[in-house]
């Protein structure tokens, strides 16, 4: 009998470090390539309009799997932490692709890549995680001069209007909003229904980028007839593995793994996302960008390294 337990529990060890090799590898590889989604989604797509499409299907897709899974509902309190964290990361997410208008793909994910620095500082002063020690506040200083850098200028080939020159500062409040959604749905770090939460953080996230839509474009007289092949194909690939697969394995990840590791996406995704936008976008690589990426990738190494 003894040898069976320890069988089954050896078991449910490697399903657990198999679901959670397959989410880092989620977020490692598919949120990388997001960044290229976006910029060929916004094509010919209004940027709210295609985030509130997107999260409307993912939500729609999550709440189906919810009742065919039978889920229970949520407490009051996981309710509450759903909706508030899926609006803000989703509205973060949203402002990404109104700026990729105005800056290259791989600028928005160095910088919305410096999350870490962010978790920690958010982590300490509302969230009560302590102080951080002397290594990650040398690695978060080092980051952002990375990010000073690309915000000097020379960096991207689109300075004009307001967005193109307050672009890095927009991005910097976008990743602080990603940030404090993801301290936040840890509070629901024992939720035993987790596709219904999904589905209401995704809901919550799509109510707010319709209302976006409605307030800043023209959602009822867009000619959706004038969409592009490219548009339609990356719309889908981001309802499909950015949101239904990477928000979920990052959701998953957020209330179950430690902040620190999660973060480790941000030393990944940045080197995806310039590679594919320097491959399929012909966005350009000037020594002073490749410099600053360097020092954001180099700062968040510090920030996360641990001896385990």
């Amino acid at each position: 009998m003894g040898r069976v337990l320890h069988h089954r529990y050896d078991s449910w060890r490697f399903l657990v470090k198999l679901k959670i090799i397959l989410a880092f590898a989620a977020i490692y590889v598919i949120w990388g390539s997001t960044y290229i989604g976006i910029l060929y989604a916004i094509e010919s797509i209004p940027p709210w309009q295609m985030t509130a499409i997107r999260f409307i299907i993912a939500s729609l897709c999550m709440g189906l799997i919810a009742i065919f899974r039978r889920e229970g509902s949520l407490s009051k309190t996981e309710k509450q932490t759903a909706v508030v964290s899926g609006a803000l990361l989703v509205f973060a997410n949203g402002v990404v692709g109104v700026i990729e208008k105005w800056v290259p793909s791989g600028i928005a994910a160095v910088i919305i890549g410096a999350m870490p620095i962010w978790i920690m500082m958010i982590g300490w002063v509302g969230f009560g995680a302590g102080r951080p020690r002397t290594q990650p506040i040398l690695g978060a200083l080092v980051g952002l001069c990375g990010i000073a850098l690309i915000a000097s200028g020379d960096t991207h080939s689109d300075t004009t209007g307001v967005f193109g020159k307050f672009a890095p500062l927009v991005l910097c409040a976008s990743s602080l909003l990603w940030a404090t959604g993801t301290l936040i749905q840890r509070k629901a770090s024992k939720v035993t229904n987790g596709i219904s939460f999904l589905c209401l953080q995704m809901a919550s996230g799509a109510a707010v980028a319709s209302a976006m839509c409605f307030l800043v474009e023209d959602p009822i007289h867009f000619d959706w007839m004038t969409v592009t092949t490219n548009s339609w194909f990356a719309l889908g690939y981001l309802i499909i593995f950015g949101s239904l697969i990477g928000f979920t394995a990052y959701s998953w990840l957020s209330r179950n793994v430690e902040p620190h590791l999660v973060s480790t996406y941000a030393l990944v995704n940045p080197v995806i996302a310039v590679f594919l936008g320097w491959l399929m976008a012909d966005e350009p690589l000037t020594g002073k960008f490749v410099s600053a990426t360097l020092l954001v990738l180099v700062g968040l190494s510090i920030l996360m390294f641990r001896r385990k």
